[in-house]
């Protein structure tokens, strides 16, 4: 009876899940063919409004033959998405793949067509109406697409749209796993949480969701793994998908007899130590499944049209855009007194070093080799600077690097040399291809973090690159630096209350984050540090990033301290991470991204001191100023805030920001 309502229950989902994708399918597939009309219509009035002597007449006569092309033509566009498999769930980087396969798609239905009308003797129609649609369709299809994608996230973020989605593990694979589906809305997943055995319960993990702007989608960690059958409860999840490394085969086994049971789909993410499992592909070896590296290999016709393509779309755009060069350097030169080109060594193909060009941006005083703005409202920017950055117009002279065969229109972005010396082999795959003016990267939600960080897109490129995936990347930026220059236009007028003036000390304008280092050496009693600093520094991560020192002993102890504030829901932004180090070079990274350190260890209170960061020292659960901070004074007045009245001591330095926050005399 059991085992009948089980089968019953997995046949009603499969059959729920297939209608749900049917739909989805249908959807997208009128969504084409209205595409393609519309294609037809545009082309057709625009070639009458050209022509519109004779044509104009005998164009009036022959609408309903135009209509039945562009029907014929539509309907073997659907046929040819759908042979390819477009009307599947599928993704990938940025829906690229979809994007791509919808090129080829149209290609080789305009080659069917055409031979359906030379077959026909079809010839009383004009020919640049039925070429001019095909192009446009091309366009209109990756709009239409583009608008299809929006529309999925803004429902997935709405929590309106998907399979309820739980992740095992919160680390690099899982934060990876969760930016791609929040970045893949067409897979219809919806992230609701995560299981972790390390990090704090109820603390936020975060990833980017748009490309412009600060938007962030973020899921909280609901529990540890002991606890997975009554959060996957709690939270109606319909899949779990597990990360972490090193998971125990026995509890995976025992996780798909249970998930069996009960309805319940699982995945599992291989680990695959320092190989990414994104860099992976399953091949079928007489039914045993077996996991290959994608291994890329030159191809010299691609490399050669590519370099075609390169030099063509660089005269061309430099000819196109020579009045813009003109006056961008005459007002650069007018502003800062000095050149108008910014020229910075970078690292291209195989490692060799070149000079890249930019129009100047910043003021000549700021360090070309500082942390790049986080946005345009920097001191370092001037106001011409700011207009020219507005969807990277900044970046035109490259077209001179892509004339010397330095760099090409599309591929990964070119890295300083002091980066590329720290290279892993993994990242040292981008230089590989001749580094590019715009590529996934730059189109992605990430493109405002470190490009070394988000290696997956250089990788997807590299493994992936082809001649209509160049093309759909250039129409892609064609799309994006017209959003971002409209954007950016409709903000200038506030950002130019902001003075430009050149900058005695430019910063990156990193917040960093509060480290709480206490000591872990304990007897089995909580310490009163514990009891009163963690609380403190948990109520601080609502307003900044906070770093806790936890042995994996004692995280147990630690989510006992945090279990009632972990409770309460009305915290929207959690951020809190459990950390670990070895060795003193782990201690002093740590220590160099913090803006304020609290602490009862004396080797963290010197390293902290040698490299100027803000301490609170505890002894015996009572705090004591010791050094100077980093415009720390928000963090010192909200840490005051949650501390008893009998927390603090008198201080040996800084006396005027104690008596502001009331930390000693």
């Amino acid at each position: 009876m059991g085992v009948d309502r089980e089968h019953e229950t997995h046949a009603s989902g499969g059959v729920a899940g297939m209608s749900g994708e049917t739909v989805a399918g249908v959807a997208r597939a009128l969504a084409d063919a209205l595409a393609v009309l519309f294609s037809f219509a545009v082309s057709y009035h625009l070639y009458r409004w050209v022509r519109h002597t004779e044509l104009l007449y005998r164009g009036q006569s022959q609408t309903g033959r135009y209509v039945a092309i562009a029907a014929v033509f539509s309907a073997l566009c659907v046929l040819m998405f759908w042979q390819l498999g477009l009307y599947r769930r599928r993704v990938s980087v940025l829906n690229l793949w979809e994007l791509e396969t919808a090129i080829k798609g149209l290609v080789r239905a305009a080659a069917y067509f055409f031979a359906l009308l030379f077959f026909l003797e079809l010839k009383d129609f004009s020919r640049p109406i039925v070429v001019g649609a095909i192009v446009l369709s091309g366009i209109v299809i990756v709009l239409e697409r583009r608008l299809l994608v929006a529309l999925a996230g803004r429902l997935q973020l709405r929590g309106q749209h998907g399979r309820r989605i739980m992740i095992h593990g919160c680390g690099v694979t899982g934060r990876l796993l969760m930016k791609k589906i929040v970045q893949s809305p067409s897979m219809r997943y919806r992230v609701v949480g995560f299981l972790d055995d390390s990090a704090p319960i109820g603390s936020l993990v975060s990833c980017r969701v748009a490309q412009t702007g600060q938007l962030l989608f973020q899921a909280p960690v609901f529990g540890r793994w002991k606890d997975w059958q009554r959060v996957v409860d709690e939270q109606g999840v319909d899949e779990l998908l597990v990360t972490a490394p090193g998971f125990d085969p026995d509890k995976l086994s025992e996780l798909l007899r249970v998930a069996r049971r009960r309805g319940l789909a699982v995945g599992v993410v291989p680990h695959l130590q320092d190989v990414r499992a994104d860099q992976m592909h399953v091949e079928d070896l007489s039914a045993i499944p077996v996991l290959r590296p994608y291994s890329p290999s030159p191809r010299r016709l691609y490399s050669l049209v590519k370099r075609l393509i390169d030099v063509v779309g660089a005269s061309v755009l430099l000819v196109v855009t020579a009045p813009l060069f003109a006056i961008a350097g005459l007002l650069v030169r007018l502003e800062t007194g000095s050149s108008f080109l910014f020229v910075q060594e970078r690292v291209g193909l195989s490692g060799r070093r070149f000079r890249m060009l930019k129009f100047r941006t910043m003021w000549p005083n700021a360090s070309p080799y500082a942390p790049s703005p986080k946005g345009d409202v920097d001191p370092r920017i001037t106001r011409i600077g700011r207009l020219l950055r507005v969807g990277g117009l900044d970046e035109l002279p490259q077209l001179i690097n892509v004339l010397r065969g330095e760099m090409s229109l599309v591929g990964p972005r070119p890295e300083m040399p002091f980066i590329v010396e720290r290279y892993t082999p993994l990242e040292r795959q981008r230089l590989q291809v001749k580094p590019g003016i715009t590529g996934l990267w730059q189109l992605s939600a990430d493109r405002h973090l470190e490009i070394h960080e988000n290696i997956e897109y250089d990788l997807f490129y590299i493994h992936h690159r082809s001649l209509v995936m160049d093309l759909v990347i250039l129409l892609e930026t064609a799309f994006f630096t017209l959003g971002v220059a409209v954007g950016g236009l409709h903000r200038r007028t506030a950002e130019d209350r902001t003075p430009a003036l050149p900058p005695q000390d430019a910063r990156d304008g990193d917040q960093g984050y509060v480290l709480v280092a206490l000591d872990q050496r304990g007897s089995g009693v909580t310490p009163v540090s514990w009891q009163t600093f963690v609380p403190a520094a948990y109520a601080l991560a609502d307003r900044w990033p906070v770093k806790m020192l936890v042995a994996g002993d004692n995280i147990a102890a630690f989510d006992e301290l945090l279990a009632e504030p972990a409770r309460r829901q009305e915290r929207q932004r959690y951020q809190m991470e459990y950390v670990s180090y070895a060795g003193r070079a782990g201690l002093r990274s740590l220590l160099s991204g913090a803006r304020l350190v609290i602490t009862d260890l004396p080797h963290v209170l010197a390293a902290a001191e040698e490299l100027g960061v803000g301490v609170i020292t505890v002894s015996e659960g009572r705090a004591h100023w010791t050094a100077g901070a980093r415009d720390a004074d928000e963090i010192l007045d909200a840490l005051w805030a949650t501390l008893p009245s009998d927390t603090t001591t008198e201080s040996g330095a800084a006396p005027h920001a104690f008596g502001r926050v009331g930390l000693g005399g």
